[in-house]
């Protein structure tokens, strides 16, 4: 078997009658997810399609381990298998514990669908993009720096440089939404999560200059 082959064979992430419940704030319980189950291969691409609150954000957030706090995983597995060895069960794992840290953000990664709220005012666009490098990578700041000019590239911002050092409110929606993109793609994961990460792109204009708008 040659390794492409493998690699096709290899299931990265095997969901099992995966359950999320939410308590309500009369004491009763809502079940927003019951008995999900798919694969995930390496190296492939799988779309959740449903309409909108069939529980699409919902399973993302399970696999990523930040429900809300209202939300549970009641039953069910997520096995994510990166090496071909023996798979971790991300359902078993506590939201805040250390191996959940190690895969969150690095491993496994997420583009969220709201940029306009998932990025810090306070804070460049650089820093928040070189964080989860230098925590997963121990990368120095200067080799940070380098890797997020290179996918501010790749994303398709004009002046990558000019970018680490730009604030959010600097940038068009569409532009946030490229610095989210970036942000998930850094520590290249091995499994990456997108959660309608096309929304608020500029579609028309992918080269926009990430200069404030009048």
């Amino acid at each position: 078997m040659t390794p492409a082959q493998e690699r096709a064979n290899h299931i990265l992430l095997s969901i099992r009658d995966l359950a999320v419940e939410f308590a309500g704030d009369g004491g009763g319980v809502f079940r927003a997810l019951g008995g999900v189950s798919f694969d995930i291969p390496s190296g492939s691409t799988v779309a959740l399609v449903g309409e909108s609150g069939s529980g699409k954000s919902v399973t993302a957030q399970a696999i990523m381990r930040i429900l809300p706090k209202k939300g549970r995983i009641a039953a069910g597995s997520i096995l994510f298998d990166e090496a071909g060895g023996a798979p971790v069960d991300i359902a078993q794992l506590p939201p805040g514990s250390e191996a959940m840290r190690a895969l969150r953000g690095g491993r496994i990664a997420m583009i969220f669908q709201e940029p306009m709220t998932s990025l810090s005012p306070l804070h460049t666009v650089g820093d928040q993009v070189t964080e989860a490098l230098q925590l997963h990578c121990k990368v120095t700041p200067q080799e940070a720096r380098a890797e997020a000019e290179r996918v501010f590239a790749r994303v398709g911002f004009p002046d990558p440089k000019r970018t680490f050092v730009t604030y959010p409110f600097e940038l068009s929606g569409g532009m946030r939404q490229r610095a989210m993109i970036a942000m998930a793609l850094i520590c290249k994961p091995a499994l990456l999560i997108a959660d309608e990460p096309t929304t608020a792109l500029d579609v028309d204009d992918p080269g926009a200059d990430p200069r404030p708008h009048p």
